[in-house]
């Protein structure tokens, strides 16, 4: 009678694929629960409290166990690759029998030898190996591309429900005596609509396909890079960048808003720039900020924040990524706080710079003393009354109802 000893390496093998698959359907099904948990409509202290302890508990638990079951897989397949070689090392050492005793090799009927059966399955049992691997690399590839769909569908639907709220507190505002304007209105839904549609085709394509169409993508303020300056611009450029007008008149100050179209698309700022510049006056330094106006049209997300997306963000009565990446670039250029400051803006830059006078943490900070534009519809932008502005706009622009705090 055969007696097996030691154990089936296919069968323990097949036991480590088991408890691998296990360990991934645990943390798919966290994925899952934190993704219904983020969208659930619950608010107050138990929500909280019930929120607090999934992140907290719950999860780091089944993300625990998971990785148990992962351990135990790796230790039976160890185990089996140790009785192979166990077995392997007893075949080689096993006493040979004496010449006098070796039987004479057995021919088959055909005449022909049968090694080819043997190397046959050895390839098989290498192919199954192979399998083995291919399957646990693409389980790792699965679970990656299930976390990144989940994340483009949270995020999809975070834009969604941000661009809904917004519109909604429009509509409120209109019913309580505060109509919004037709520029908020027409923004604020353009917004919604393209959300909904990239979250359709996200959502559609279990988070493979995430198109980000009018996402505004994330502020973003490089270091300082010092430039020329000149009282006729003639001086040579820097790096790319022509040097700063003398701010004499409004008019220099109209041109190196101009020129600071120019900085973008070069080596040093390829996605767009604005121009700080420190005026020495008996009083302390002041600051002029010079913001370009739209760069990208694309409604995808683009690399500069002075895109299409941040025209309607910024339209809308939101702030944008542009003005957020403005409000960076003045942190990095060192204006010292009280330091009078003044925003200067062509197009979407005088809405950029529009838009900023109206954060309050942002006029905590700085001290804004004025602002130009030129070519903006900034009429219907609640601008304090403290402040001074100019605004130069072409009589045949499109008019937009003014709005007073």
């Amino acid at each position: 009678m055969n007696q097996l000893l030691g154990m089936d390496p296919h069968q323990v093998r097949q036991l480590a694929r088991s408890l691998e698959s296990a360990a991934g359907e645990l943390e798919l099904l966290g994925l899952q629960v934190a993704g219904q948990i983020s969208v659930l409509p619950w608010q107050g202290n138990d929500a909280d409290s019930f929120r607090s302890d999934w992140t907290g508990r719950h999860r780091v638990t089944l993300l625990r166990i998971a990785g148990q079951l992962r351990q135990a897989a790796l230790v039976a397949a160890d185990n089996a690759d140790a009785q192979e070689g166990t077995s392997a090392t007893d075949t080689a050492g096993a006493a040979a029998p004496s010449p006098a005793q070796t039987p004479p090799p057995v021919k088959p009927a055909d005449g022909h030898d049968d090694g080819w059966l043997a190397d046959g399955l050895d390839w098989v049992a290498g192919g199954a190996d192979w399998v083995t691997d291919s399957t646990g690399n693409w389980a790792g590839w699965i679970g990656e591309r299930a976390e990144l769909g989940y994340g483009n569908i949270t995020r999809s639907f975070s834009e969604v429900s941000a661009g809904s709220g917004h519109l909604a507190a429009l509509l409120d505002g209109w019913v309580g005596g505060n109509p919004p304007s037709l520029m908020e209105l027409a923004a604020s839904s353009s917004l919604l609509w393209a959300g909904t549609v990239d979250l359709s085709l996200t959502a559609s394509s279990l988070g493979q396909l995430a198109p980000r169409l009018l996402d505004d993508g994330t502020p973003w303020a490089g270091d300082p890079i010092p430039v020329g300056v000149s009282r006729d611009g003639m001086v040579p450029e820097v790096s790319g960048h022509r040097p700063t007008v003398l701010p004499t008149d409004l008019g220099a100050i109209a041109l190196n808003t101009a020129q600071a179209y120019d900085d973008g698309g070069s080596s040093s700022t390829p996605d767009g720039a604005v121009r700080v510049t420190r005026v020495m006056n008996d009083d302390g330094p002041a600051y002029i900020v010079d913001i370009p106006g739209t760069q990208s049209w694309s409604p995808l997300t683009s690399g500069t924040a002075a895109d299409l997306t941040g025209n309607l963000v910024t339209a809308s009565g939101q702030l944008s990524t542009a003005t957020a990446s403005v409000a960076l670039a003045m942190e990095r250029a060192g204006i010292e706080p009280g330091a009078p400051v003044m925003l200067s803006g062509h197009s979407q830059g005088g809405m950029t710079a529009a838009a900023l006078t109206t954060d309050s943490a942002f006029t905590e900070q700085y001290n804004v003393t004025n602002v130009m534009t030129f070519g903006s519809p900034i009429d219907a932008t609640a601008l304090p009354t403290e402040i001074g502005v100019i605004a130069f706009q072409h009589q045949d622009d499109v008019p937009v109802e003014r709005r007073h705090p």
